[in-house]
């Protein structure tokens, strides 16, 4: 008896577990970046990116001005994102501005 209880209490644990990561999504988001000119210029801010916990995959363009970012909204925000990118010292911008 004993068994069965501590079988069905882990079984329990992990169904808690498997339910709370269920409701991390992951999300994608567009921010336009100022400044940007070189490829050393796009690297320095999918780095900075990379470095923070939450974010799952980087593709920042110098041409296109921008940075896509899927991330855990769980973890980060798109606002430290944005705070994280102007870091850089590059600027986030609400449109592309050309």
């Amino acid at each position: 008896m004993t068994k069965r209880a501590a079988s069905l209490g882990l079984i329990a644990i992990l169904l808690v577990f498997t339910a709370v990561s269920a409701l991390a999504a992951t999300k994608t988001t567009t921010i336009h970046v100022k400044g940007m000119h070189c490829k050393m210029c796009s690297a320095s801010v999918t780095k900075a990116l990379k470095a923070v916990d939450g974010v799952q995959k980087v593709d920042v363009s110098f041409e296109k001005g921008t940075a896509i970012v899927d991330y855990d909204d769980q973890k980060v925000t798109e606002e430290r994102l944005r705070e994280v990118i102007n870091s850089t010292g590059f600027q986030v911008v609400d449109e592309k501005t050309e």
